[in-house]
């Protein structure tokens, strides 16, 4: 038997091949009208991966056609019977089947050998031509021609989102290569950078309208601003959460919380000011501050030196070299990781920007002039005169001068008007009397403190409320610039 296998093996592999491809070109053909409806569909209903389901439709048939060829392989049977019918003349079916018994006679033997002998003298692979579906390969280069051209119908994505996708596509490859350039970043923090950036760009090319785009993009914005608050030591993170805890402290806390050694720099030089104006309480108090944050820190250096500034401060005399001996280790601290956060600002920033065009809802510029009286917070009335790419307009009311030198202001506690009388007036009743409603409000009573004191609480709360809310990226930096100004 193992003979006449071998004789006919060449064979056997040609009829493999050929019912292959016979089931290969008719599955392409099922696979190439349904890759077809999912193009026309896609014209019609927005699908990025239309053209990745009709490869994926291929594939799979492709598999199955595979699987199919070698189950449905040509029995030996078979391939005696195609032998026959190419020269044989019956002397391969008739070897095969004496080749079956048990036990053969000397006859059955001899016409063995007779058919052994014939099917030596002739190649039947070579003599054997295969026959391949013509009608279903043309119709399925007519059907791939079709669906091909059906890509050049419009999307059904809108035009925005196109552009706009496009513009940004084009921001994240430029921030992917400098990353790539960047050899102060080690292997790792490129690689979770890329990997924020090239699922930035999978989701735009995903989004088919222009909010969804810029849902993604301020998404990332987002996570890339969680790496850089997560970069910060956590010597830093948890001076932070102390110095918060008092309105003199807050800006370094603030400073900390970002690792931005500027920031640290100038809150320490403006704290040094601040310092000759305490008491010796209000000394002491910040001194026990200053104690409480030592003993959190993991680094010696910079323990040391919150215990020395502690000490100096409960004895009432705090000399420039011990809050420089702060400035130098808290900067040290802010080194961990500088290269990393300043790439991530950077890539924050060129994502916000808007290829020279004005956010929404700001085009143009308008100018307006107010004046602010009082001794509180600044009031005032103003006009301004508004032009910008839509045409003309006329400003809205000007604000105040803001606060005034030696200004004081209600601090946190008195933001819900604790203990305050109000008054509203009514309108004028038929008798030309006019009535007034006078209401006094329940909590706590505040204080009325300088305005330099309480300014950076308010900013600090208002920052903090944008963290916790799910508020754009852009819109964060807005405000943030806004108190900056405020602040100057």
């Amino acid at each position: 038997m193992g003979k006449f296998q071998t004789l006919l093996a060449p064979l056997r592999r040609k009829l493999l091949l050929e019912g292959f491809i016979q089931r290969l070109l008719r599955f392409w053909l099922a696979a190439s009208v349904v890759g077809l409806a999912v193009v026309l569909l896609s014209k019609i209903i927005f699908m990025p991966d239309a053209v990745m389901i009709v490869f994926l439709i291929f594939g799979v048939i492709s598999l199955f056609a595979i699987g199919y060829a070698v189950v449905k392989r040509p029995r030996l049977q078979e391939v005696a019977t195609v032998a026959d019918a190419l020269g044989g003349q019956e002397r391969m079916v008739t070897s095969l089947e004496l080749l079956q018994k048990q036990e053969s006679t000397k006859i059955e033997k001899m016409a063995i050998e007779d058919g052994l002998a014939v099917g030596a003298k002739i190649d039947f692979a070579k003599a054997y031509r295969m026959r391949l579906p013509k009608k279903a390969f043309l119709w399925m280069i007519l059907i791939i021609i079709l669906t091909m051209a059906t890509g050049f119908l419009p999307s059904p994505r809108e035009e925005k989102a196109e552009i706009y996708a496009k513009a940004k596509l084009e921001k994240i490859e430029k921030v992917i290569k400098e990353v790539k350039k960047d050899e102060a970043l080690s292997t790792e923090e490129k690689k979770l950078l890329q990997k924020e950036l090239s699922a930035l760009s999978k989701e735009l090319k995903r989004a088919p309208s222009k909010e969804k785009g810029e849902d993604a993009v301020e998404k990332t914005q987002q996570e890339l601003k969680k790496l850089e608050k997560d970069s910060v030591s956590r010597d830093l993170k948890q001076l932070a959460q102390e110095f918060a805890k008092q309105e003199i402290t807050a800006p370094l806390a603030e400073a900390a919380e970002k690792g931005d050694a500027k920031a640290i720099e100038e809150a320490i030089a403006k704290l040094q000011e601040q310092l000759k104006q305490l008491t010796r309480e209000q000394l002491v108090a910040l001194g026990n501050q200053m104690g409480a944050a030592a003993g959190q820190m993991s680094n010696e250096d910079l323990a040391k030196a919150l215990e020395q500034l502690a000490e100096a401060m409960e004895n009432g005399i705090v000399s420039s070299e011990q809050l420089d001996q702060l400035r130098i280790q808290m900067m040290a601290q802010s080194a961990q990781n500088q290269e990393l956060r300043k790439t991530l600002e950077n890539a924050n920033q060129m994502l916000g920007e808007t290829n020279g065009q004005q956010p929404q809802g700001s085009q143009g510029q308008d100018q307006g002039a107010g004046q602010g009286q009082g001794t509180g917070q600044g009031q005032g009335t103003g006009q301004g005169q508004g032009q910008g790419a839509g045409g003309q307009g006329t400003g809205g009311a000007g604000r105040g001068t803001g606060h005034i030198d030696n200004e004081e202001v209600f601090t946190r506690k008195a933001a819900e008007k604790a203990d305050y009388d109000t008054q509203v007036s009514g309108t004028k009743n038929g008798g030309g009397d006019t009535s007034l409603t006078q209401q006094k409000t329940i909590g706590e009573v505040g204080e009325r403190l300088p305005y330099e004191q309480v300014f950076q609480s308010y900013q600090n709360d208002a920052m903090k409320a944008l963290e916790e809310q799910d508020t754009p990226y852009g819109m964060r930096q807005l405000v943030s610039d806004y108190f900056s100004t405020l602040e100057k």
